[in-house]
């Protein structure tokens, strides 16, 4: 299905292709409103769904891998995992509540955090839409449905008595959008429902997604109070959400924040300083604010963000190459200083600039502040399934050469095996990326949808 949505930029000079531009709109500005009268500020884009993390293009290339099933391609390895992950077996049966609560559960009316539950319904009603996608089998389709029908039916809202709600708001939401998106063209979920489910994807994920990101959670912050990280979730699913119901304000929306923001998910706020070369010669790495937080944050920033990122470009927005590449220059930078090629890191020491944290800022709370004198050891060489996108992205639609993306390759060949099988990176839910919410931090399959060789 193909719809023409007309979305205002500030300039006539950003209309342009997102293929071939790496600095979009570096300089402008998005106004919400929706143009009406055609005039010479408008742009015309098309929702070629599935239009979100995954496109039509990556689907028919796993196909075609999958057809040929060769043990030793990388995109079919990771196929016949992502069978095998019991979060895509028709079977599942989904646990709906009607508060879903992460964090403080005080005055929620809920004895306890319960955010497990959606963590993993949302996980499997995206990978039994994409294995319906993948397969053409009805019986995994009807599976997500039930489990979105079932959510949309029950769950009347996200709560806390802290802002601990706002990450499963952000994690949960983009993954039950990206579920829904994969499975807008099946005929088996009636109009009906799928109008029910858009409603309470607006009043239980979008409302809460904006509050946090328009307050910054109570508005007794600062607007680079929360780590990137949070802004970033909630940023994915607004632009999730505005992709499942072809919203080009909620697109622009997120357009804005990322390119000129007052958040920490900005850009330039996110990668506070300039990106330098390589002291190896491997490309330009620039560290950014979680950096010197520890590496579990660390790593999940460049997750979250090169999913953002790939959604972003199946619009026609090119958030990749936003400040000549700061996106990949932190990637860069993350990747060597985690990576394990060979069991062993391959640095001992990284470029870092002093980083002041909440230091003298907005915050009421006037004793949180820190100081980053250097890069964090702590939680050194977290994984995250991200790494295969990362490379593929910069490697096959900018034709950068390998030398400037050595370390994210690095890091994406090292995913692609578990204890030296050829398995992939793999998804949400996979155990080697911790349980609890970390497992469900991103969703991930990366090798088995963006692989596309050296």
């Amino acid at each position: 299905m193909k719809r023409i949505t007309k979305i205002l930029l500030a300039a006539a000079s950003a209309l342009v292709c997102a293929a071939s531009c790496t600095d979009y709109l570096k300089h402008g500005t998005v106004d919400l409103t929706m143009s009406d009268d055609g005039d010479d500020y408008s742009a015309e884009f098309e929702f070629n769904h599935p239009c979100a993390l995954v496109s039509m293009a990556d689907i028919d290339r796993v196909k075609a891998s999958v057809e040929v099933a060769d043990v030793n391609d990388p995109v079919y390895a990771s196929y016949k995992t992502f069978c095998d992950s019991p979060y895509a077996q028709e079977s599942w049966l989904p646990s709906p509540v009607e508060v879903i609560v992460r964090g403080d559960p005080t005055g929620t009316g809920v004895s306890g955090e319960n955010y497990i539950l959606p963590s993993k319904d949302a996980s499997a009603a995206f990978q039994l839409a994409l294995r319906w996608k993948l397969t053409g089998e009805t019986k995994y389709a009807d599976a997500a449905v039930n489990i979105l029908d079932s959510w949309a039916a029950v769950c009347k809202k996200i709560d806390a008595n802290d802002a601990n709600q706002y990450l499963c708001a952000g994690f949960q939401g983009y993954t039950f959008a990206n579920a829904a998106e994969l499975l807008r063209d099946y005929s088996g979920w009636s109009e009906s429902n799928q109008l029910k489910y858009k409603q309470w994807m607006l009043d239980v994920w979008f409302a809460k997604n904006h509050h946090f990101v328009e307050t910054h959670g109570t508005g007794n912050t600062c607007a680079q109070h929360y780590w990137p990280n949070w802004e970033l979730a909630n940023l994915s699913s607004i632009l999730a959400i505005g992709i499942y119901l072809e919203d080009p304000e909620k697109i622009n929306y997120v357009h804005r924040r990322f390119s000129e923001g007052e958040g920490s998910a900005c850009i330039n706020h996110m990668v506070p300083y300039d990106p330098i070369p390589d002291p190896d010669g491997k490309g330009m790495i620039a560290q950014h604010m979680e950096s010197g937080r520890d590496q579990g944050h660390g790593t999940l920033v460049i997750s979250m963000c090169a999913e953002l990122c790939q959604m972003a470009w199946h619009v026609g927005l090119d958030f990749w190459g936003i400040e000549s590449n700061k996106v990949l220059a932190m990637s860069q930078y993350t990747a060597k200083y985690n990576v394990r090629p060979n069991g062993t890191y391959i640095c001992t020491t990284m470029p870092f600039t002093e980083f002041s944290y909440c230091v003298d800022c907005a915050c009421t709370d006037k004793n949180h502040g820190a100081v980053h004198t250097m890069v964090s050891s702590d939680g050194r060489g977290t994984i995250r399934p991200c790494w295969d996108l990362i490379y593929s992205h910069y490697r096959h639609e900018k034709n950068m050469p390998a030398s400037d993306l050595h370390y994210v390759k690095l890091f994406a060949d090292q995913l692609r095996y578990t204890d030296g099988v050829l398995t992939g990176d793999g998804g949400s839910g996979d155990s080697r990326y911790g349980g609890n919410s970390s497992a469900f931090d991103q969703i991930g399959w990366g090798t088995m949808m963006f692989y596309r060789g050296e």
